[in-house]
């Protein structure tokens, strides 16, 4: 391009002319290309804050990293995060799906700045896909650390499973501000808890630490600060040992019989269940041949699948026996 320009100023006075102008506009031209690829980058960059998906095997882990509003969901978040779980249920090789905030935080709820900008309605409708009950067909995990509130409660909540560490905070805390239950909170949290129970959180708004959420049952398990993505990954990876079809079956009825009683809903996952029978029942017979081979007996968890042997565990070994005679002498042999 250099050595064009050079030859171009070369020529007369009036292609001189006539180059600069081309010039000029090539630059501006140039200029806003640049302008929009810089704003597309930041477009990006964005989008890489807001939610970060990561796999490792059969488990998905859908990280909310917004960690200057304490992982709060704008509308941005919210649709990032329906495409997520959307690309979760159609990938056959993803069996589990974690939700975690990132910098030590679960979710802190909506956005309450942007929420104010642009209209409740907004938010409700871009997060449409968190309303679905379940929330997947697969199982999904939450990792509650630090606040898990208002709309981030309700995300916990909507999960299968909940690992919730003892200094985590939850609760309804948009009480204060008058915001509902925007996904389907006060139904799920009855559903696990109890009617009773459940009216003291809604009511109130009181938070809860996840010592005494624990108690309430709103968790699987209870662990130490710092450990509940950990532990998380490690139940997430205890599933997918499972034969799926028979778990999603399961899931779906129980789910079913809470949260979607005589909907449409229900009808919707009494298909889904119909159409995984012929599978569940693959699964089975591959089961029962396993538990006649000596797998799973006697209520065993572990060693459910066939896990490839180590090179030092391929090595050779030898066994060494000692004999004595009759006259107390040692006869060494090897086996």
């Amino acid at each position: 391009m250099a050595s064009l320009v050079r030859k171009l100023f070369s020529v007369t006075t009036v292609t001189i002319r006539r180059t600069n102008v081309r010039l000029a506009s090539s630059k501006s031209d140039a200029k806003k290309k640049e302008e929009e690829k810089k704003v597309s980058k930041e477009q990006l960059e964005d989008i890489k804050k807001n939610i970060v998906v990561e796999k490792f095997g059969g488990i998905t882990t859908l990280n909310i990293d917004r960690q200057k509003s304490r992982n709060s969901l704008d509308e941005a978040t919210l649709r990032e995060m329906s495409e997520a779980i959307n690309t979760f249920d159609k990938d056959p090789e993803a069996k589990v799906l974690v939700f975690n905030g990132e910098g030590g935080s679960f979710c802190s709820g909506f956005d309450l700045d942007e929420v104010g900008e642009k209209g409740y309605q907004n938010f409700i409708d871009a997060g449409s896909r968190l309303l679905r009950r379940p929330l997947c067909d697969k199982p999904t995990i939450a990792a509650v650390t630090g606040y898990a509130v208002g709309e981030g409660f309700e995300l916990a909540l909507a999960c299968d499973l909940r690992i919730i560490e003892d200094t985590a905070v939850l609760g309804c805390l948009g009480r204060r501000f008058g915001a509902p239950q925007s996904l389907y909170g006060g139904r799920r949290l009855t559903s696990l808890i109890g009617l009773s129970r459940a009216l003291d959180l809604l009511i109130t708004g009181r938070p809860i630490s996840g010592t005494e959420a624990h108690a309430l049952g709103l968790s699987c398990k209870l662990t130490a600060t710092g450990t509940a993505l950990g532990e998380a990954i490690k139940l997430a990876k205890s599933l997918t040992k499972f034969p799926q079809n028979a778990l999603i079956m399961d899931k779906l009825a129980a789910v079913n019989s809470q949260l979607n009683p005589n909907s449409e809903e229900s009808m919707r996952d009494e298909a889904i269940m119909n159409s995984l029978l012929g599978s569940a029942l693959e699964d089975l017979n591959e089961g029962i041949k396993k538990f006649q081979g000596g797998i799973g007996k006697h209520g065993k968890f572990y060693k459910l699948t066939e896990v490839p042997l180590k090179d030092w565990e391929l090595e050779e070994s030898f066994e060494e026996i000692v004999i004595k005679d009759d006259e107390g002498k040692d006869d060494k042999k090897k086996s």
